[in-house]
């Protein structure tokens, strides 16, 4: 699990030219950036999710375990026919907000604007990340909770199939209060960024 300090991953953003949420004198304008592990590890949550936020000068940032790959079932069992989505890393602006994931409780939802993602379809179990196979378009690449006693280091076996997934269930409800203040604060719709560990050097 990478744990950037919050200076370091705002440099990255700048020098991506991402946009970063920052209204001191409002409470609760997260950020939602997932980092994804070098090594490109799908078998376990060794993938970050931090959220961070602004107010009255001081940042406020959390760090979770969670896997931004699909898991192995589902890189041998594509529920599509082009294959298994792997999203690729970039910012998308305002394309999730809070929804029932597969109808049954509330997550951060693909559900306001496209996304893009790799599709692995040899159906290998490893990952494969094809710049020739990208996709654009509505896929349900939700941000939502695994399993209940989850660490960095538990099994990704069947938790998702292109999905963000938290590694401990805990840590979601806690992540999920911060984005219902969120909502209160500044309307039901979510930004994404997905960097890479490699981003910071």
């Amino acid at each position: 699990m990478i744990q950037p300090n919050i200076n370091s991953i705002l440099n990255v953003m700048n020098s991506k030219n991402y946009r970063i949420y920052n209204t001191p004198e409002i409470d609760w304008n997260i950020n939602i950036v997932g980092i994804r592990n070098k090594a490109l590890r799908h078998e376990k949550f060794d993938d970050t999710l931090v959220v961070f936020h602004n107010f009255i000068g001081n940042w406020y940032v959390n760090y979770y375990p969670i896997t931004t790959d699909p898991s192995t079932h589902y890189l041998k069992n594509p529920i599509n026919s082009k294959g298994t989505a792997i999203l690729v890393e970039g910012q998308y602006l305002g394309t999730h907000c809070i929804d029932k994931h597969q109808g049954k409780y509330d997550a951060i939802c693909q559900r306001l604007g496209n996304v893009k993602v790799y599709r692995d379809n040899n159906r290998n179990g490893n990952l494969d990340v094809d710049p020739t196979k990208i996709e654009t378009g509505m896929f349900g690449i939700n941000i939502h909770k695994g399993p209940l006693n989850g660490d960095w280091n538990s099994d990704n076996t069947q938790f998702s199939a292109g999905c963000q997934v938290f590694a401990d269930a805990r840590h979601f409800q806690e992540f999920m209060i911060k984005c219902k203040n969120a909502r209160n604060a500044f309307g039901n719709k979510f930004t994404y960024t997905l960097l890479n560990e490699r981003d910071f050097g």
